[in-house]
């Protein structure tokens, strides 16, 4: 098998050792995806391979995304149709796991086998119980508003989720993640210093991006989320 192929070749077998939980594989198995039963919310796994690859060196590197089709149409709403995007959450598997790096791994050679479970297993502890927790719509907007992303000791806070917040949960709740973020937010002065210029005019445009929270801090403003005491 050439490069590809084997690559492929271990998406699938991945697929295989998730069976259980009823993805679908799409792109040849480069990615796994399955719906909520609300039929809103939709969990994949990408599977990104390299350019780069040799016969003995195949890349393989998880990703995962949440995403919403009321969360797209409400974004387009509620920011005058500029912007569109149905991503609630989405992440590295390294990052949200105890291997707290970019990770890949070599899928190639004799150890596929014990790779690939390895792959399964850390899809099975920190992947699925994020998925499984966003299947009840407000047991996720409970967490989030207690614990941010927070899903484990390895998964660092985002504030991504705001969207879905600002969509789906009660205003209390969404100002309760709002707050528990910003505290030891990275750039917290940036990210206040931004919010007085909004509040003193600066002007709005979705389609540019000051810095990578600076989406999120515009709806928080449009929305009227503050810190408390400020």
């Amino acid at each position: 098998m050439d490069s590809r192929e084997v690559f492929l070749d271990a998406c699938n077998q991945i697929n295989d050792g998730l069976a259980e939980f009823k993805f679908k594989a799409i792109k040849k198995g480069a990615c796994l995806k399955k719906v909520a039963a609300d039929n809103d919310l939709t969990f994949e796994i990408d599977f990104q391979s390299s350019s780069l690859n040799t016969g003995g060196y195949i890349k393989l590197l998880p990703h995962i995304q949440i995403s919403s089709k009321k969360l797209k149409k409400w974004l387009q709403e509620h920011t005058d149709g500029q912007y569109s995007n149905d991503i609630v959450y989405g992440s590295q598997i390294g990052y949200i796991s105890h291997f707290q790096e970019w990770k890949s791994w070599n899928v190639s050679g004799s150890n596929q086998e014990k790779t690939i479970a390895e792959i399964v297993s850390t899809i099975k502890i920190y992947v699925l119980p994020v998925f499984n927790l966003f299947e009840d719509t407000d047991k996720a907007i409970s967490f989030l508003s207690t614990n941010g992303t927070k899903f484990n000791r390895y998964t660092a806070q985002s504030l991504t989720p705001l969207a879905f917040m600002l969509c789906f949960a009660p205003v209390e709740k969404t100002k309760d993640f709002f707050n528990n973020y910003l505290p030891d937010a990275p750039g917290k002065g940036m990210l206040l210093n931004f919010y007085k210029e909004l509040e003193a005019g600066k002007k709005i445009d979705f389609m540019y991006s000051e810095f990578a929270d600076a989406f999120f801090i515009k709806l928080a403003f449009l929305n009227g989320l503050k810190r408390k005491n400020q």
